[in-house]
């Protein structure tokens, strides 16, 4: 039997129970768990529909679908699509990774075979932050073009490494990290680490992290992630509807009555993803405030028995130091084959091959 698309709106009694039902039949990432989700679709002003994949009755596959008419370099207009995403850089500054179909695993459902369903005349189907190996799949694509925008590594920590660890966490870093780590930890004393437990505790340490947070970013003349006040109120509703269920992580790492820093990590299914922090100043610069707060983190995940303490995608070197393992994310686009797109990329390419020819200035005598 061939496979069919549906699209349902995203506030339809159907949506809960279709996503529900499959996210209990595969391993999705938190970011695809319904209560990531369901917060989403209640912030978003209009939210994607979902595309449901069905064989005769069953649906084995589900997404959102987000549509959005865009223009690049004031010239070329495309009709895109985007995979579980907005297309609005607003709402889509969540940037969520781990990116997918969520299927049910007995009928599993892969993105290139799904292309030729999509619904609509569109042009390219963006697909942010999905997996390096969910693209691979997509390179046997027949008849579409495969562009890719960015790729990142995403590091890991694999926490039983650091549960077998004879000396621990800190033996399994590289020789400079640990060197670090043993020294700001000689210098600033004993860490303890505060897990919120309820609302009241879990709003003061996320508000310290946002005011540390801002502190740090407003030093180097930017604004950081809080500003915008929707992405601020989706998390303070997310942390509210979800911490009960155990979803939330808001840790503060102190040395006495002193804050070194709190970390906002998102709990599911034996993985912690870090999402965001705020790391208190330190007096001695040799202090490294993000290597205290983490390491005490990851230390305490470990106990816990939870399986992979994930950093997230992201060039930050900090990420590499901590961590022990790493897969990739891809930012990538299908492109149907018009030539609007062939006559982009050559504009692109004559553009770099021109700024990589021109002259550079010779710079001013000292």
């Amino acid at each position: 039997m061939s496979s069919a698309l549906e699209l349902v709106d995203a506030r339809d009694a159907r949506v809960e129970r279709i996503w529900r039902s499959l996210e209990s039949q595969s391993e999705p990432s938190y970011f695809l768990s319904w209560g990531w989700i369901s917060n989403w679709i209640s912030m978003l002003p209009k939210p994607p529909q979902l595309a449901v994949i069905s064989d005769g009755d069953a649906p084995i596959g589900a997404f959102f679908l987000g549509r959005q008419r865009i223009r690049r370099s004031g010239v070329f207009a495309s009709d895109a699509l985007f995979l579980n995403a907005t297309g609005t850089p607003r709402h889509d500054e969540l940037t969520i990774e781990h990116n997918g179909i969520l299927s049910n695993r007995h009928s599993m459902r892969s993105l290139a075979s799904i292309v030729d369903l999509l619904p609509g005349q569109w042009h390219e189907l963006f697909l942010p932050a999905i997996n390096k190996l969910t693209f691979e799949d997509l390179e046997a694509v027949p008849g579409y073009r495969i562009k890719i925008d960015k790729q990142s590594p995403a590091p890991y920590v694999d926490l039983d490494k650091v549960r077998k660890a004879k000396d621990g966490y800190v033996s399994l870093l590289g020789s400079s990290t640990r060197t670090q780590l043993r020294r700001s930890r000689r210098v600033v004393g004993e860490i303890k680490l505060e897990i919120a437990t309820g609302e009241t505790q879990a709003m003061d340490i996320y508000g310290e992290m946002i005011h540390l947070h801002a502190r740090r970013w407003n030093a180097l003349g930017k604004s950081g992630a809080f500003a915008d006040p929707w992405f601020e109120q989706f998390h303070r509703r997310l942390i509210i509807n979800r911490l009960a269920h155990g979803e939330i992580q808001l840790a503060r790492a102190r040395a006495g009555d002193q804050t070194i820093g709190c970390l906002y990590n998102l709990v599911f299914r034996g993985r912690v993803l870090f999402y965001q922090s705020g790391l208190a100043s330190h007096e001695d610069s040799h202090v490294k405030p993000g290597f205290l707060t983490h390491a005490a983190a990851i230390e305490h995940n470990a106990m816990l028995g939870h399986a992979v303490y994930d950093l997230l995608g992201g060039e930050g070197r900090y990420k590499q130091q901590l961590s022990t393992n790493e897969t990739h994310l891809v930012w990538a686009r299908i492109q149907r084959p018009m030539l609007r797109f062939s006559i982009e990329d050559r504009l692109r390419t004559a553009k770099q091959k021109f700024v990589a020819a021109r002259p550079k200035l010779a710079s001013p005598p000292a």
